[in-house]
């Protein structure tokens, strides 16, 4: 089904893919982000605190991981991550203690009530995803989460060395 991108402010001139290409990108986002919002809300969460206790436990399981670390897999600065943490240690969603022989590095866990409302949240949350992905065919979605994989990694490339 092809949608009147115009409505949207999206010129479909051939000459002017880049813009439909980024402004169709940030116009999917936006509805994304919408909904998926609306979903995390009844949890009190938002998806940039989700992706942050996601972030934690699933590249640093129990054993934590350096707040540096969560940055560079959110592609986040530091200061911008400091604030996220801050509000999630508040919360008692997260905690933060030094690294064992280097003061200097904060190692971040989740809390019990995080990994609790995580698991909460989950399963829903996962077959929303599915079933906001199901517009398009499989081969397609494939297609798709191929491109945009290869893209990215061109956009980010040498981002965080």
């Amino acid at each position: 089904m092809a949608v009147d991108l115009a409505q949207y402010g999206i010129d479909r001139d051939p000459d002017k893919i880049h813009e439909q290409l980024i402004y169709t990108t940030a116009l999917i986002y936006n509805v994304l982000n919408s909904d998926i919002s609306t979903y995390l809300a009844q949890f009190d969460m938002t998806p940039g605190k989700l992706n942050v206790l996601v972030a934690i436990q699933h590249h640093g399981g129990e054993e934590g991981l350096p707040q540096v670390q969560i940055s560079r897999h959110l592609i986040v600065t530091k200061s911008n991550m400091t604030k996220h943490l801050d509000k999630l240690e508040r919360e008692g969603l997260i905690t933060r203690s030094s690294r064992p022989g280097d003061r200097r590095v904060k190692i971040v866990r989740i809390t019990p009530k995080a990994q609790k409302l995580l698991d909460g949240l989950w399963d829903r949350y996962n077959q929303r995803l599915q079933e906001l992905t199901r517009k398009l065919s499989p081969v397609k979605q494939k297609q798709l989460a191929g491109l945009l994989m290869e893209w990215f990694g061109g956009l980010v490339e040498g981002v965080n060395p």
